[in-house]
């Protein structure tokens, strides 16, 4: 049986539901196909005993306050979202805690103004370098703000108003740091936030660093205080009201292409739906592989999407403690636990299946009444770079390793923060990158897109965005778009 359809969306993550939200609120035909039973992707939750475990929510940071929005609560006020919606801010950006031989521990606050003066505590006489640094960020800031307003970008008023972009658009960061002449103390903690991008400071872009630091600092970050999946499901709801299908349990097997054109997809269950517009919330690995027949795909698209390095593997231990995080000790919402606070260093332990590299969050500490009373929700993400668990893992001892890594990883954040977490385990539920593969067909076990660096930056992309367009009426949406 044939349906035909104006836009066909592969995939109910959240980029998903919004782009076929975009659409329907158009007027236009939409379906969302999702092979699982729920929306979300990654951003959902499960239950296991007395707790709600979230698979990914960490923290949202375009949301911003009613008084000062940002993008994303712009977003949802144009869908009228935010009604249904209720937004709870975490109180600092993030913790630090360097856990080799001597522990040091740091706290990072919003607000620029607040970190210069939290940063004069750890490094005496850094104020006018970093005045000068986050002069310079909110520059570049407000240039790519413009950018990202523009349809087609005025290169004089760009010059003209924002006269260092151009200078540092091609810097990486530690080239930046350098030219500063910071510390080597000051560089550590002014990059710690490099984890988000799954590169060092000599590889990351200036201005994709600045740009999410920077609003990080001046925005602050966010959660939904009834969790990820009410955010999915908002956003399913308003496109069922405007007329659009989300079919769950209906897994696409093939996207149709001829003569370089999308034709319509084919599931697994046999249904083909007709369309000349398929957005994919996957990634082009998989799309270019595995939906499309090899005929219709040139060698140069295969060349493109298998050029670049992939992001962030993880493993993820989900914990259920029968001990409030106020008895356990545990005060804040995110650690990050870095072996070696020189990212260029620590980069190359976390090519190890035996990566000390964690972000460790307390939703407890986010929202009170996440748990039962005097229960505490604990998530401990391991961060890998490259393929350190296929060299190592197979099924035979798949389980074994699984559990001896957890363990140790336990251990370790025991003596980070200094509790006592193993007594209190009630519950426990660990994922790792292959259950990223398996569960969630991310390739490897990514789940952070592909890896940037110094010229291949997210800006770099989103300007060349209409080149990469390979087949004509196919598009990539999420973490993983402008490949």
């Amino acid at each position: 049986m044939k349906h035909n359809y104006d836009v066909i969306v592969i995939g109910a993550g959240n980029a998903g539901l919004m782009a076929a939200l975009s659409i329907a609120e158009k007027g236009k035909k939409v379906l969302v196909l999702e092979k699982n039973n729920g929306p979300g992707g990654l951003a959902t939750s499960f239950i296991k005993g007395r707790f709600e475990f979230e698979t990914s929510l960490r923290a949202l940071k375009g949301v911003g306050n009613k008084t000062n929005k940002n993008d994303l609560r712009k977003i949802f006020d144009e869908y009228d979202l935010n009604e249904k919606l209720e937004w709870t801010e975490l109180k600092d950006a993030y913790k630090i805690i360097k856990t080799s031989s001597l522990k040091e521990i740091y706290t990072i606050p919003y607000g620029v103004d607040e970190f210069i003066k939290k940063m004069e505590e750890y490094v005496p006489e850094s104020k006018e370098k970093l005045t000068s640094f986050f002069e310079l960020s909110k520059e570049v800031y407000n240039a790519v703000k413009y950018i990202q307003s523009e349809d087609k970008v005025n290169l004089d008023y760009l010059k003209e108003n924002f006269p260092n972009f151009a200078i540092v658009s091609t810097y990486s960061l530690q080239t930046v740091l350098d030219k500063l002449k910071f510390s080597q103390k000051l560089q550590e903690l002014l990059s710690s936030y490099w984890i988000n991008f799954a590169s060092s400071t000599i590889n990351i872009n200036f201005v994709d660093y600045v740009f999410s630091f920077y609003e990080l600092l001046v925005n602050k970050a966010y959660i939904p205080q009834n969790r990820s999946l009410e955010l999915s499901y908002v956003i399913e709801r308003k496109i069922r009201n405007y007329g659009g299908n989300v079919w769950y349990n209906e897994e696409v097997d093939k996207i149709i292409v001829k003569h370089n054109k999308v034709e319509g997809v084919i599931t697994k269950k046999g249904n083909m739906y007709t369309t000349n517009h398929v957005i994919c919330n996957s990634s082009p690995i998989n799309v270019y592989s595995k939906l499309i027949d090899q005929e219709n795909v040139s060698q140069y698209s295969l060349k493109l999407v298998n050029s670049r390095k992939l992001g962030n593997r993880a493993m993820t231990i989900h914990l259920g403690l029968n001990k409030s995080s106020e008895k356990l000790g545990i005060t804040n919402y995110m650690y990050y636990l870095y072996n070696n606070l020189d990212s260029n260093v620590e980069i190359e332990s976390m090519k190890l299946i035996t990566s000390n590299t964690m972000i460790v969050t307390c939703l407890n500490n986010a929202i009170k009444d996440c748990s039962p009373t005097d229960t505490t929700i604990l998530n401990i993400t391991v961060i890998y770079l490259g393929g350190s668990w296929d060299k190592i893992v197979n099924e035979e001892n798949y389980y074994k390793i699984k559990e001896k890594l957890a363990s140790k990883t336990i251990e370790e954040v025991e003596k980070a923060l200094d509790i006592n977490i193993k007594d209190y385990i009630e519950e426990i539920e660990i994922t790792t990158p292959i259950t990223y593969s398996d569960y969630y067909s991310f390739p490897d076990g990514c789940i952070s897109g592909y890896r940037t660096n110094n010229i291949d930056s997210f800006l770099a992309r989103s300007l060349n965005k209409d080149e990469e367009c390979l087949i004509e009426g196919l598009r990539i949406c999420g973490s993983y778009s402008y490949y």
